[in-house]
């Protein structure tokens, strides 16, 4: 089942709500204007999602959470190149659990949805199938309680659904 559509007509939430009651696996895509954002279902559950411009890169959050320092993910960035992705080498070198790894992710996954839920312009693209890089790590985050927290995040800044 592949869908497009426009953000206007059928707003994010109620875009994840139907991927979610279908219970289907793939990629949505949605462009705005001023970012576009990909993310990916399993089942109806969100396992991963980026942002084209993310504010903030999972090293730097790191650093950000105090999980890590600054020489750290300098390290890190350095054996970047050979192709690993960064959580995994640090995760391989000690630096951090798997767990605070995983916690991680996830929660930049949950940043990217609601910042998503946000969006009334641009468009959408679901393509069934699609999955993640191999490499990803992904995380089974169920729709209910991110759309919930989207929405009390939009009510406490004044915007409307």
């Amino acid at each position: 089942m592949d869908l497009e559509g426009k953000l206007n007509v059928f707003e994010p939430t109620t875009v994840f709500q139907m991927l979610n009651l279908a219970q289907i696996t793939g990629r949505l895509t949605l462009d705005a204007r001023f970012n576009s954002a990909r993310i990916y279902f399993i089942l109806g559950n969100i396992t991963y999602a980026e942002l084209s411009n993310r504010p903030l890169k999972l090293g730097e959050y790191l650093v950000r959470e105090g999980l890590i320092n600054s020489d750290q993910l300098d390290k890190a960035l350095r054996k970047k190149a050979k192709g690993k992705k960064i959580g995994t080498i640090l995760v391989q070198s000690g630096a951090i659990s798997e767990n605070e790894l995983r916690c991680a992710i996830e929660n930049q996954i949950k940043e990217v949805v609601y910042e998503v839920v946000r969006w009334r312009e641009g468009w959408f693209t679901f393509e069934e199938g699609k999955k993640p890089d191999a490499q990803d790590i992904l995380i089974d985050i169920p729709i209910d309680h991110l759309m919930l927290e989207g929405m009390k995040r939009m009510d406490e800044l004044g915007e409307k659904s």
